[in-house]
């Protein structure tokens, strides 16, 4: 089980003029000392007119930045919004922060589910299918090839020499978020890894988890590319001492989480006509609609006693809620510390709890998994 963090950049309201760029710099910082805790990745989503939900607009920028202050961490963005960046860019700055990073980059794709980030970029949800497909075919092929041409439907290509390269070989790893069956069935075909959710819940992450790893299985991966057999998934994370002080504070920040999830539910279908939903985002649609998992009664504190949606308790608590998931085949966890209304000093407080506690037990797990079996001399 690998532990890394993954960031929105939530800058809740009211702002101040420094709210902004202060969020920024406390993020470089809890970096920073993530690495130091034994953090192995950090993963950064790219969102476009989300206020306070996520400032994350421009993840390989702040990834390079980041590269220049780590040296062992992953750098990965989950995810690039494939409608709204021509893929032979998406192919040359990942392979720059490739090189600057000393080999590695994590790329993450994804469709976007919500028109309001797509439509002032010009990006219709019709084409949007068939722009990852092409996207997975153009990325690979113009990181491996000496020259690379490419006649479809939404991108055509001249041949030419794509450059620079990245520094790892084939190729970074290449993920797909996958939010529901028939994407965690096509990402499993296509031998990529697979970006989830464990705030979903035990039950519907180890459904989405059971589809990938059957798929993957008889994998067909791209031309150029490999099979990734992995899953990671994100789910939001407090660690304190007192387990109670961290049920009591993480439910106020799931409170703010789920009140943000029904203003972007109700923000991002705004100026698109219902009767033009493509049948591949019907499922995007319904969900922002009539999803009853936002809008049930059950407490946000009951919630997160449960345990089995977010990774908030003691270090005893968060080493349960990573196993549970560990068992279900998760292969790395990414918590979200850096959540809304957080202080910059409770992320802190996470991360060294995590560094002294968590993160050394799985450490010892898996020294101990692979660790060669003594046999004793009665046995033989």
């Amino acid at each position: 089980m690998q532990l890394g963090l993954f960031y929105q950049i939530q800058i809740p309201k009211p702002w101040t003029a420094e709210s902004e760029s202060n969020r920024f710099w406390e993020m470089v910082e809890e970096v920073t000392f993530a690495e130091e805790m034994g953090f192995r990745s950090v993963w950064f989503v790219e969102h476009h007119f989300r206020s306070e939900w996520s400032h994350s607009s421009a993840p390989d920028i702040t990834l390079a930045a980041l590269s220049q202050r780590t040296s062992q961490m992953r750098l990965g963005i989950a995810v690039v919004l494939v409608p709204l960046h021509h893929p032979l860019n998406v192919a040359v700055r990942m392979a720059t922060l490739d090189i600057l990073s000393r080999g590695r980059v994590e790329l993450g794709l994804g469709r976007s589910g919500y028109p309001y980030q797509m439509l002032p970029y010009g990006a219709d949800l019709k084409d949007v299918s068939g722009m990852m497909e092409e996207y997975l075919d153009i990325i690979p092929g113009a990181w491996t090839q000496e020259e690379f041409g490419y006649n479809g439907a939404h991108y055509k290509i001249p041949p030419r020499n794509v450059i620079p390269k990245p520094v790892q070989k084939p190729h970074p790893p290449i993920w797909q978020a996958c939010s529901q069956e028939d994407t965690a069935q096509r990402v499993g075909e296509l031998g990529l890894g697979c970006l989830a959710q464990t705030s979903v819940g035990p039950e519907r992450a180890e459904k989405l988890i059971g589809i990938y790893r059957e798929a993957i299985q008889h994998a067909r991966p791209v031309a150029g590319s490999f099979v990734y057999n992995r899953v990671s998934g994100n789910t939001v994370g407090l660690c304190m001492e007192d387990r109670r002080k961290a049920f009591q504070r993480g439910a106020e920040l799931v409170d703010w989480y789920r009140q943000q999830q029904r203003l972007r539910d109700a923000t991002v279908w705004q100026g698109y006509d219902p009767a033009k939903v493509p049948a591949d985002y019907q499922w995007h649609y319904q969900r922002s609609q009539v999803d009853t998992a936002r809008r049930d009664d059950t407490s946000s504190l009951k919630l997160v006693e449960q345990g089995g949606r977010f990774c908030i308790g003691n270090p005893d608590d968060c080493i349960r809620y990573i196993e549970q998931y560990q068992a279900l085949g998760v292969d790395e966890i990414m918590p979200l510390f850096q959540v809304g209304p957080v202080s910059h000093q409770e992320v802190m407080t996470s991360l060294r709890l995590f560094g002294k506690h968590v993160i050394p037990h799985f450490q010892e797990k898996a020294l101990k998994a692979a660790a060669p079996r003594t046999v004793s001399a009665d046995a033989r």
